[in-house]
């Protein structure tokens, strides 16, 4: 899974790193500037790639360049720099992170993403911003998402060509963004102006988002429009509308235990390079639960997401572009659905998963997961090659985390995918793959 700049990805962790400070690098008269240094290192082993086939040459393509097994290590080093101003009765802003990132070994394990040798330096967030107690209007290359990342999430796909690795997820930032955020209660607001890296498209979008102010009592419920109005032509997002429904941590005040995530995202509008009309759809639900009273406070969830494939015969287009989806938002499964079959063939679109999930917390730094998934074809085609049947895959995933400090991360993981008859038509081979993981991120502040 690539990894975002997030240090700790369970609940707790998470917590943990929110109130971590940058380190202090300068302050007077109302100036504060604020450094840190984020290094990371991703080593995995794969057997049976693409289920025997071997790992490819490109993203798309099925032609193998020979290797089962592979190895990759891929490595980014990201300092950045804060920068506030406080005035009577506002605030101005401002960040800048930079970003060196290599793939090395035998390159990206499945061969789409990124090659041995990709290196690149480059900036990855750039911004400017103004905010008082209403009101927060920034400009630049920054991170934003909406809800927990299914469709506005992270606009950097890291590709090896445009920034030297993948499962790092060393850029997260959007090339370009404006924001406006409305801080009042109870609702609270978001109208964006964003505009993607070229792995997506070079895309702008355009919408605006609307949830309660407070989560606390009851969850969050939120409502999001956005449109795409100019991409490189390739991709054909460009016409794309998109209008979504949300629900987050939904609960009964009396009934902590319990929690309900779920969103429907409907896709429409004109694709303007072809003029084809837009028919999609997109949902999940995600009811958890958490026996706070067990030993390990074991936490339990299961969660069945459907994104449209194209229908045969039809003039329509009603496959689902998952399009910038994020990860870590709420835990390591959002939204990138399986080590194995959300990282290397399905990407949120003409899929039906099944996922239970069980994750437990031996101490407030420390957690072990279980995940099973069983994916499907919604339609029996994979990117438009047909195939005789839409069953996909089954995959187990093991994970270990460990956050000994705010500053130091851990991860060790363990997938296994067996292949069902979709994909055993599309690769041409049955043999189950196995990806050994394990990733280091420590941040100096």
């Amino acid at each position: 899974m690539r990894f975002a700049t997030r240090l700790c990805v369970t609940s707790a962790c998470t917590l943990v790193a929110a109130a971590a400070p940058a380190y202090e690098l300068f302050a007077r008269n109302g100036l504060v500037a604020t450094g840190e240094l984020n290094v990371r290192a991703g080593f995995r082993h794969g057997e049976n790639i693409n289920f025997g086939l071997g790992a490819v040459q490109g993203f798309g393509s099925l032609t193998p360049v020979g290797e089962t097994s592979r190895e990759d290590l891929q490595m980014a080093v990201k300092p950045g720099l804060g920068v506030e101003y406080t005035l009577p009765a506002s605030t101005l802003y401002g960040g800048l992170t930079v970003v060196a990132a290599t793939t090395t070994l035998d390159g990206e394990l499945s061969g789409q993403f990124a090659r041995s040798g990709d290196q690149v330096v480059d900036t990855d967030a750039a911004y400017v911003g103004w905010r008082n107690e209403i009101f927060d209007l920034s400009y630049g290359g920054r991170e934003f998402s909406v809800g927990d990342g299914f469709i506005i999430g992270d606009g950097n796909f890291n590709q090896g060509h445009d920034n030297g690795q993948y499962w790092t997820g060393g850029f997260t930032a959007w090339r370009n963004t404006g924001v406006l955020k409305v801080n009042t209660d109870p609702v609270r607001g978001d109208l964006f102006w964003l505009r993607t890296d070229g792995d997506l498209g070079d895309s702008r979008v355009a919408g605006i988002n609307i949830e309660n102010s407070s989560s606390e009592r009851w969850g969050r419920l939120g409502f999001m429009y956005f449109e795409i109005f100019d991409d490189n032509g390739v991709i054909g997002f460009d016409g794309l509308e998109a209008i979504g429904v949300r629900g987050a941590d939904l609960h009964w005040p009396t009934l902590p235990q319990g929690r309900l995530y779920g969103e429907y995202v409907h896709q429409g509008g004109e694709v303007e390079r072809t003029g084809a009309e837009v028919d999609a759809d997109a949902w999940y639900i995600e009811p958890t639960w958490q026996f706070t009273e067990l030993p390990w406070k074991p936490r339990l969830h299961y969660r069945y997401a459907f994104f449209s494939g194209d229908e045969r015969g039809t003039s329509a287009l009603e496959e689902y572009r998952g399009f910038a989806f994020t990860i870590f938002k709420r835990d390591w499964d959002t939204w990138y659905q399986g080590e194995i079959t959300g990282e290397f063939h399905l990407f949120m679109q003409n899929q039906r998963t099944h996922m239970a999930k069980l994750k437990v917390f031996p101490t407030a730094r420390s957690a072990f997961g279980f995940w099973y998934y069983h994916h499907s074809l919604d339609t029996p085609q994979y990117f438009g090659l047909p195939t005789g049947s839409t069953d996909w895959a089954d995959e187990i995933n093991f994970s270990f985390e460990y956050t000994p400090s705010d500053r130091l991360f851990y991860f060790a993981g363990l997938a296994v995918a067996a292949p069902d008859a979709a994909a055993r038509e599309v690769y041409g081979h049955n043999r189950i793959q196995v990806v050994v993981e394990t990733f280091v991120s420590y941040t100096f502040r």
